[in-house]
Formats: structure tokens, C-alpha cells, sequence
């Protein structure tokens, strides 16, 4: 995870040096790994997405269709209601802007304890039917509170759903609660526990811009930011579709993409989601379940070998980034660390005494353990008291790995690169307590768009050509094109 802190010193010195860099020719055979290095500063983490754990997300392609109503601000929408009260339309929390542009939901947390809402202009609340029952002058802090299941705007129940915008209405509605400020409007759920889900309602380019300055480095090239933005309104739409009955459609952390609202954002990132606007990945005329990692180590994974499911998109393929830290790095360990660890985890085999793994070698890899990137698809611990068969997955867990892309070398030296290395792994181990070396490459689950890759790419002088992030998202995602699916 990011830590703002630390960000702005982070791009002072990765603009410097990026400006700096010689730009290199894009010619680079399947079998080469790229030995330029994109950045020689303090590392910045691209925020690296969970792979979902459920398959079944990766065969469903969203619908979106662009709506022909208009985009409405409080007074332009308001109606009266019967009762005389001012009521705006229920439905309009999902309605697209004229351009067509989607609306998202963004959960930005559960809680069971009160917060407050300000903006700097007016603000409106709103029931769950829509009807404006409160005005809120410009400062003035609103506090929200749940309590059975009712939400409460200043103490006065209202319902279990209010909603909160100010009178520039959701398109232009700027709000500050939780400590960041947030565009679009507020909407508040209660359950009769006690808890509120507050979720963000805003235009998905609005929510886009503050994505990428949170997934990436803001001071990378131009082509790379527009790569993410169009790969992140791309996961958006395909996320919004599976969530469309439930009372959010995404998150905010790793487990879909990282969000800040507006707190987030830089000049260099909305430019880029600007640039391309409405812009998203298609396949077979659908916005694709557009996934994205750190660093793909070298090489990138088929989606079969991660989830079981082959989809045709999410295949391995060369990855160009070259980032120290995240593209080659060392886990040092033990033989008696080893088997501490497997048996914390419940899985001991007693005394190690060999690992049964194919060797990592050039790519792309045909062993049966691994898939074609190399990533660690099963691999078997035998010890004097049996033997135990882990997935890639499980022996990352169990020993805080960057990624399953990784080797070990018992008593020995790793290769300094993967790519031609004579070093031949030892998997067997002494009776003496070994140093072992998990030697591993890449940051993530490996499919889809490598983030540090796309930098790379996007410095490389073939990256002057107009619209070159295309070029970058369909190396990534394979057989993909790339659609103006509203203006």
C-alpha cells in the first residue's frame, strides 16, 4: 500500500530520472528479458489486485448500455410529490450522465459508529424514495449516525437509506467525510445491527481519476497512465455488472482497485483519464475482466492456471518489466525455518528432507507443476514423517512470497537472472540446518496487465506514436480491441 507521505519525494526524483533515461528500441525477442532498468529510485508499489477466488467471475461480461437521460442537478430534477414534499427521482442513483457515462457505486466502508459530512456548498439530503427532506447550508457539518437500523442526519431519523449531495448535483457534488474528499454524492445504508455501509456515488470517469494516481506512479509516462485508467474503467464496467443487485458495485482496496476519491488525484493521472474517455477493453464486442498486476516477472500467466478457467483474454505472455525489487527478489531462509513454518500452517512432513519441483527455466515453461510463465502451480515437501503436496498459492501464503513465479535453492547461490543461468537448483536437503534461498520474480497473480511492464513499454522511444497505451493493453490482453463505449 501507498503512503502519501512519501509519494511526492517519490516522483520528484522518478520524473528526474525518467527524463533522463535513453530511450531503447522495442526490439525484444520472446526469449530476452529486457536489462534497462525503468527506475533507479525509492520504490513506490503499484497496488497489486487480488485474483478473485471464485471462477465463476471470469466468464460473465458485463452489458452497458449508454442511457439517453440527461444529466440532472438537484433543482433541475426536483418534482413535488403528493404530499407536497420535494422529491427527486429514486431511480436517478444509477442513471448515466448525456454522455452516456455509467454511475458507480463505490463502498467506502462498513461502520457502526457515527461520522460526519461537510462540503463547501449546500447540501441536500435525500430518503430512500429520493425525496429531499433536508437542505444543509455550505460548512455546516452533517452528522450520521445508525441506530435499529435507521439512519439518522443529525440526531432525526430518516429511514434506512439516506443519500447526501450538494447543489451542484451528483456531477459536480464535491463532499469531505472520512477524513478525504469525495466527488459525486454520499448514500448511506443501515441494517438493523447497528451498521452503516456508506458508499460513494459518482460518474465512473470521476471515479477513474481517482484510481490510477493510487494504482500507479504518477510520474510515469504518459502511455502507462492511460493504459491503467482505461484497464481500470475496464474492471469498473465488468464489476458494476456483477454487483448490479447488490447495494454497492466495487470497493476500494486491493481486492478490486484501489480508490481515493478526489484526495488522490494528480494533473499527470486525470489527464490521462481525460485522454481517454469512455475509452475500455473490449472482447467479442464486451468490456473483459480486465485484471492487473505489479509485476509480471518476466512473463505473464494463462488465467487456466490461476483459476482453472481458460479464458481467452488472460494468456502468458512476455512481460518487459525490469523494476529492482519487485521483477527479481530473494526470500532468505532455513531448513529448520522451513519446517517451522509448514508446521505452523499444519502442514508438517517432520525433518525436510527434499522439495519435488521442476526447475524454473527459460519461458515459456511446458512442466506439468507450472504453468507457462513458470508460476508454481503444485509442489511437494517430503520429510521423515511424509510427504504434503501444496498449490503455488498455499506455500506463497505460508511463506509471505511477492508472487508464485519462485524457486529454491538449498545451500547454494541463486542465478542472478533467470534467462540462460547454468545455476540448476538443489531441492535436497542435509542433515545440517541449510541456508535456503527462495528465489522468486514478480509481484502478484500475474494476469492481465503488468503495471511496471507498461512503464517500461511506455519509455521506450516507440512510445512517441499517437495512442500508444492501445499498443500496450492489447500485448497484455491478448486478441482484446479497444472501444469508445460513450463520449
Amino acid at each position: 500500500m501507498k503512503k502519501v507521505g512519501y509519494r511526492y519525494v517519490a516522483i520528484a526524483i522518478m520524473t528526474t530520472l525518467l527524463g533522463a533515461m535513453p530511450l531503447v528500441g522495442m526490439a525484444v525477442s520472446q526469449k530476452e528479458v529486457p536489462k534497462r532498468t525503468l527506475v533507479k529510485a525509492p520504490f513506490v508499489k503499484p497496488n497489486e489486485r487480488k485474483a478473485p477466488t471464485v471462477p465463476k467471475r471470469v466468464i460473465q461480461r458485463p452489458t452497458v448500455k449508454a442511457s439517453n437521460t440527461g444529466k440532472q442537478t438537484v433543482s433541475e430534477s426536483n418534482k413535488k410529490d403528493k404530499k407536497g414534499a420535494t422529491k427527486v427521482e429514486a431511480t436517478s442513483i444509477r442513471k448515466s450522465g448525456s454522455s452516456g457515462e455509467p454511475v458507480i457505486r463505490v463502498l467506502l466502508g462498513h461502520r457502526s459508529q457515527s461520522f460526519s459530512i461537510t462540503s463547501k456548498m449546500p447540501m441536500v439530503v435525500l430518503d430512500g424514495a429520493g425525496r429531499q427532506v433536508q437542505t444543509i447550508k455550505e460548512h455546516q457539518n452533517v452528522t450520521i449516525s445508525g441506530d435499529g437500523g435507521v439512519v439518522r442526519v443529525n440526531g432525526k431519523p430518516i429511514g434506512t437509506t439516506i443519500s447526501i449531495q450538494n447543489s451542484q448535483g451528483r456531477y459536480g457534488s464535491e463532499l469531505q467525510t472520512l477524513g478525504k474528499t469525495y466527488r459525486g454524492g454520499i448514500t448511506v445504508h443501515a441494517n438493523g445491527s447497528g451498521m452503516m455501509s456508506v458508499v460513494n456515488v459518482l460518474g465512473l470517469e470521476q471515479y477513474v481519476q481517482g484510481v490510477v494516481p493510487e494504482e500507479v506512479v504518477p510520474s510515469w509516462p504518459v502511455a502507462a497512465l492511460e493504459a491503467q485508467a482505461v484497464a481500470a474503467r475496464t474492471y469498473a464496467l465488468h464489476s458494476m455488472k456483477n454487483k448490479q443487485n447488490n447495494l454497492y458495485d466495487i470497493g476500494t482496496t486491493t481486492a478490486d482497485q484501489v480508490y481515493g476519491g478526489k484526495s488522490s488525484e494528480f494533473a499527470s493521472t486525470n489527464a490521462a483519464v481525460k485522454h481517454t474517455h469512455g475509452m475500455v477493453i473490449t472482447y467479442q464486442g464486451q468490456p473483459i475482466n480486465a485484471l492487473f498486476h505489479s509485476d509480471g516477472g518476466g512473463y505473464t500467466e494463462d488465467s487456466v492456471n490461476v483459476w482453472g478457467n481458460d479464458v481467452p483474454y488472460l494468456k502468458g505472455v512476455v512481460d518487459y518489466s525490469n523494476h529492482e525489487g519487485t521483477t527479481v527478489w530473494n526470500v532468505i531462509t532455513s531448513r529448520q525455518s522451513i519446517e517451522q513454518k509448514l508446521a505452523s500452517a499444519s502442514k508438517s512432513v517432520g525433518y525436510l528432507q527434499k522439495i519435488e519441483l521442476s526447475p524454473l527455466g527459460d519461458r515459456s515453461v511446458k512442466a506439468q507443476d507450472r504453468g507457462v510463465s513458470g508460476r508454481v502451480k503444485v509442489m511437494k515437501f517430503i520429510g521423515e514423517r511424509g510427504s504434503i503436496s501444496l498449490t503455488g498459492e498455499q506455500v506463497q501464503g505460508i511463506f509471505g512470497l511477492k508472487s508464485t513465479l519462485f524457486d529454491f535453492y538449498v545451500g547454494q547461490s541463486p542465478p542472478t537472472r533467470m534467462q540462460g543461468s547454468s545455476v540448476k537448483p538443489n531441492h535436497t536437503f542435509s542433515k545440517a540446518n541449510q541456508t535456503v534461498t527462495i528465489h522468486g520474480y514478480g509481484w502478484g497473480h500475474g494476469l492481465g496487465l503488468s503495471q511496471w511492464g507498461a512503464a517500461e513499454m511506455a519509455s521506450r522511444k516507440e512510445a512517441r506514436q499517437p495512442e500508444y497505451y492501445k499498443v500496450i493493453l492489447q500485448h497484455y490482453y491478448q486478441g482484446t480491441a479497444l472501444t469508445k463505449l460513450y463520449n
